[in-house]
């Protein structure tokens, strides 16, 4: 029996396709088709394979066995369909906080390194939820992870230290992940607030992060009025940003759109050819438009 492609997604780091092959329904991931050329297929496949080591030894529940090789001159990694996505399950009407709280005990140990020297990215369509309820941990690309003597924080990894620096604080610090993970679940646009958030991380996660996490929401910029967090739009607070913008766009159909937007324009690894005041001044012309309304 030949291969039948269920459903296909382009993503900034893989073609991912869900394919029935015969004998069972599996994801495989062509890598970064744009970067990944014979100079670092192996390097690729290899920390691919670290980092879900890593994540293994501290608790992350991913779905296995997960195959890396090469083809054709191509980096692909393959992986048993392991259940929906929980941002597709969101949006089909089926949040719940009991989800939530299983994701942050997926991440407990991440969360908890004394040194972080793993990270990950809390986006709720980076986890799935299996036939029996179970939560997996599904996207292992990029790594997230201090390989040798140098953290991977993106497909291709930044030279600019201050641009590690600044990644390192949002996907390994245990604060900036958990910061990701709010936006994630406010962007759902679901009911959900943020005293549901934190009560989910006591549960999961005990008193003291909480706390510690509690404390931390209250600096950001979607905490002050409209007006006054406006005048602090930086780049070098990409989650900012998008928080502000969150905040403001309307339940409408045009909010994906401006969040993905935002999101280009705010990110480290922009993928427009403007200067650091273009995008800016874009972002601000964005978000003027939508305090006008």
């Amino acid at each position: 029996m030949g291969r039948e492609i269920i459903w296909q997604i382009e993503s900034n780091y893989a073609l991912v396709s869900c394919i029935n092959n015969g004998r069972g329904i599996i994801v495989e991931k062509e890598i970064a088709p744009k970067d990944v050329n014979i100079t670092n297929i192996s390097w690729v496949n290899e920390v691919s394979i670290f980092f879900r080591e890593k994540l293994s030894k501290l608790g992350v529940p991913l779905a296995s066995p997960y195959l890396c090789f090469e083809k054709d001159g191509k980096a692909i990694q393959q992986s048993p369909y392991v259940g929906l996505d929980i941002e597709k399950i969101f949006q089909g009407g089926k949040a719940e906080l009991l989800i939530i709280e299983k994701m942050l005990t997926a991440m407990k140990g991440v969360l908890e390194q004394k040194t972080p020297e793993v990270g990950i990215d809390a986006r709720l369509s980076n986890f799935c939820i299996g036939p029996n309820n179970e939560i997996y941990y599904v996207d292992t690309f990029p790594p997230l992870v201090k390989y040798g003597e140098k953290y991977i924080v993106h497909f291709p990894n930044p030279t600019n230290q201050k641009t590690i620096q600044e990644e390192l604080k949002r996907k390994f610090d245990p604060m900036g992940i958990l910061r990701r993970f709010r936006f994630a679940i406010l962007e759902q646009n679901v009911g959900f607030t943020e005293n549901d958030i934190l009560c989910c991380i006591h549960n999961a996660l005990g008193y003291e992060l909480a706390a510690k996490a509690k404390n931390f929401f209250t600096t950001f910029l979607d905490h002050l009025e409209v007006n006054d967090a406006f005048d602090q739009l930086n780049l070098n607070d990409p989650d900012g940003i998008r928080e502000l913008a969150l905040k403001l766009i309307p339940s409408n159909g045009d909010r994906k759109i401006f969040l993905k937007e935002i999101f280009n324009l705010s990110s480290n690894f922009c993928p427009y050819n403007l200067t650091k005041k273009e995008r800016m001044d874009k972002i601000k012309i964005l978000m003027q438009a939508q305090i006008c309304v």
